[in-house]
């Protein structure tokens, strides 16, 4: 079993990467929108985390840090700071690995489910098992309060969709020998997203079948 762990793992650290790639990928200029009438709506919004992610759409992620430190220095309300840290912490991700990102997801995580998504992916990338058991603990525990059919909208354009999150945490059930539960988990994402194959979603659901036989 350790040996197939190490050989998923090293499947799967390029597709963790990848992941953060759906709104321009890193270092790139991104072609992707938001329509902020999809997902949860966003409360009190602030003008500079709504530039932020704007620049983040265009790939300017350092452009975008500098976005949400103006709202980290402007009084902000616990909502507010909670979306500018998360926003820093994806802005990190895309200009290096999703680890850069971790300080600023662990400070936005308690208000924000994407921060809770970006923090689970990292430790994804991270790889032991104390890492895959903070990935069941934020997603399952967390994100879906133990509902294995919890649903995940993102607020911001993160790139991580529900049947990602649900394959994220299918692969963390099976690296640490809980089969059953990442089944359930894999065939939910595949019932989320009927039409993976050739996407990133595949990639997830191929590496844990190959940790699950």
């Amino acid at each position: 079993m350790k040996r197939k762990l190490i050989t998923a793992l090293l499947l799967v650290t390029p597709l963790m990467i990848g992941l953060t790639g759906c709104t321009g990928g890193v270092n790139g200029e991104g072609t992707g929108s938001y329509s902020q009438t999809v997902g949860t709506p966003i409360i009190r919004g602030n003008a500079f985390n709504d530039l932020g992610w704007e620049n983040i759409r265009k790939g300017q992620y350092d452009s975008a840090i500098a976005q949400f430190n103006k709202v980290l220095g402007d009084n902000p309300t616990e909502d507010e700071k909670a979306e500018a840290n998360n926003g820093i912490g994806w802005a990190k991700a895309y200009l290096g690995q999703l680890k850069d990102g971790m300080p600023w997801f662990e400070k936005a995580k308690d208000l924000s489910n994407d921060a809770k998504v970006g923090l689970a992916a990292a430790y994804i990338q991270k790889a032991s098992r104390s890492d895959m058991e903070m990935v069941v603990d934020l997603l399952y525990k967390q994100l879906g309060k133990e509902n294995p059919h919890f649903a995940y909208a993102s607020r911001r354009n993160t790139g991580v969709s529900d049947s990602e999150a649900h394959a994220m945490l299918a692969y963390a059930f099976a690296s640490i020998g809980e089969n059953d539960k990442a089944r359930e988990q894999l065939d939910y994402a595949k019932e989320l997203n009927p039409a993976f194959a050739g996407t990133s979603i595949e990639q997830l659901v191929n590496v844990t079948e190959f940790l699950l036989n």
